[in-house]
């Protein structure tokens, strides 16, 4: 694979705003030899984003004086990638063209926009609520600033307790793909109900609530070209406003600023001019509190006892996941992230899962601190405050991602990855611990009542990502499908649930990938579209159920519609 040059952190300040003596040095990558832990900690700490290789273990990082008389002082063996950049000037200069350079991704009004016509196209399935507002909403000059504002998906017509997703994106203000992508995870989802037949059943039985602009303030500044990473709280940092460089700038590094462990450990920084400045105390800034009440409230709490006892585990029984979407680096990964961690005390399930959801977009699953520790994040303070399984999604190959890329293989991908995330939500922590199912279809998707349809699906344990990253609990091969059930109209876990045994096709369940069918007769199902669903199951469990759509029609119908009369 052709290595591509990234766009790496520490914050540069547009050439457009500072005059022509003002202006910082061209960015520079470095390419470190295959650093140790505690350097990566020293090194992320300082510049907030690495690219770590994970064939060679070498690290890239953006450069600045900060960093080389870091690497000085650690006797790292470096040398200047030319390639990267090279790369990196490229993107900043034509990112200064502003966002419109970048036509796949949304600004803040226009993803607010979309909300808004969301919820006036879909009633009955989408809603916003205003968390909070920005920093500068409640701090700055009349006008400035940007609510919080979650997009709620659901169908409200089904009623019932459902287990929800929260997804959070573009906490980090230069992280363009971040928002799109979960923009239009919402837009598949309300397109496709009544529709698509996994579209309908997410929406009917889960809820999404999908905080799309974290960090608007700061994200308006990205959008101008900035490599931008905090809020814009001007109090912090005030020296930087009259005179910014490439690692001196305001505002608080919200991914830093989160109640759990804060401040513990390496990890963040207490220079208020670094780009991971972790604030002056905990959830000190509006965004994170709004972030903190609205999961809080959302959530039940599943991990009893002392919540600081890293190692207590959280009920396997647990709904609901929580993912905040970043860029980039091609990661999947979870708690703990704060140094000298141990591994959760559900860190087996919480490597499954994210090794599932790396298979679809080929990223490397790992626990957060095997990269560089961090502290006061948001997938730490999740897990660790209620027990729901926390991730980090770092998609693809730049801060300012390359639309061809993006379109073709960013959104994608990870849409999948979102899709089954989503069809996890009833039990996360044991659902993927079996076989996924797909390629679900029927001969006939319109049948007249009392006729046989057969029902063909493939259950596969081999997909997951085993590969990439340093994980405590390696997690077991792909393991032999032992069986599958269809269920008619009912979830597996629903009240009155009967699921009707498939058969391998080949004759015998004897390999981790089965093709499965089974003869429905139709006599008893009722006039009208039913949603069919198939699990898989191995030794491990039974996985995340598939659908698909099957429309039974009686005598009259058939007749009007032009078949065969009875």
């Amino acid at each position: 694979m052709t290595f591509r040059p990234p766009a790496l952190t520490l914050l540069l300040a547009t050439a457009l705003a500072l005059p022509a003596a003002a202006q910082p040095p061209a960015p520079e990558v470095l390419r470190i030899a295959a650093p140790d832990a505690a350097a990566r900690d020293a090194l992320a700490e300082l510049a907030g984003h690495l690219v770590v290789e994970p064939d060679s273990g070498d690290v890239l990082v953006e450069a600045d004086g900060a960093v080389h008389a870091l690497l000085a002082r650690l006797a790292l063996d470096w040398r200047r990638d030319e390639a990267a950049s090279a790369g990196l000037a490229a993107q900043v200069q034509g990112a200064s063209r502003s966002i419109p350079g970048y036509a796949c991704f949304r600004t803040v009004e226009e993803t607010l926009a979309t909300i808004d016509a969301l919820v006036a196209a879909h009633p009955t399935l989408a809603s916003y609520v205003d968390i909070g507002e920005s920093w500068q909403a409640g701090n700055g000059p009349s006008g400035a600033g940007w609510p919080l504002r979650v997009l709620r998906l659901g169908n409200t017509e089904v009623p019932g307790d459902k287990p929800r997703l929260f997804a959070m994106s573009a906490v980090h203000a230069r992280e363009y793909s971040t928002a799109e992508l979960m923009t239009r995870f919402a837009e598949q989802l309300l397109a496709g109900h009544g529709v698509d037949a996994e579209a309908t059943w997410l929406l009917d039985h889960n809820e999404f609530h999908l905080l799309l602009q974290a960090n608007p303030d700061g994200r308006k500044r990205a959008e101008a070209g900035v490599l931008w990473r905090k809020n814009e709280n001007t109090q912090a940092c005030p020296q930087a406003n009259a005179s910014p460089t490439s690692n001196s700038h305001p505002g608080i590094d919200l991914n830093r600023n989160f109640p759990w462990r804060w401040g513990v450990g390496t990890g963040s920084s207490t220079s208020a001019c670094n780009g991971t400045y972790r604030g002056p105390s905990a959830a000190s800034e509006p965004e994170t509190q709004a972030v903190r009440d609205y999961v809080t409230a959302i959530f039940p709490d599943t991990r009893p006892g002392d919540p600081l006892d890293p190692a207590i585990a959280a009920d396997p029984d647990t709904r609901g996941l929580f993912l905040d979407v970043h860029s980039y680096s091609r990661l999947v990964l979870w708690p703990w992230g704060y140094s000298g961690s141990p591994v959760t005390g559900n860190d087996a399930a919480l490597v499954r899962l994210g090794r599932r959801l790396a298979w679809f977009t080929e990223y490397t699953p790992q626990r957060s601190l095997n990269l560089y520790a961090t502290n006061g994040t948001t997938i730490d303070f999740a897990y660790g405050e209620l027990g729901v399984p926390a991730y980090t999604l770092e998609l693809g190959l730049a801060f300012f991602e390359d639309c061809a890329y993006a379109e073709q293989t960013l959104f994608p991908d990870n849409l999948a990855a979102l899709r089954y995330a989503a069809r996890s939500l009833q039990a996360p922590y044991r659902l993927p611990a079996g076989p996924d199912a797909d390629q679900l279809s029927v001969d006939a998707a319109r049948v007249p009542r009392g006729d046989q349809v057969t029902i063909t699906a493939r259950i596969d344990d081999n997909r997951l990502r085993a590969v990439g990253g340093t994980n405590p609990s390696p997690q077991p091969p792909p393991v032999t499908v032992t069986g599958a059930r269809l269920y008619v109209g009912t979830l597996p876990w629903q009240d009155g649930a009967t699921g009707l045994e498939m058969a391998a096709a080949d004759g015998a369940f004897n390999a981790s990938t089965e093709t499965v069918q089974l003869g429905l007769d139709t006599s008893a199902l009722a006039p009208g579209r039913h949603l069919l669903y198939v699990q898989g199951r191995t030794a491990n469990g039974a996985g995340p159920p598939a659908a698909l759509f099957l429309e039974v029609v009686d005598g009259d119908r058939l007749f009007a519609d032009g078949f065969e009369s009875p």
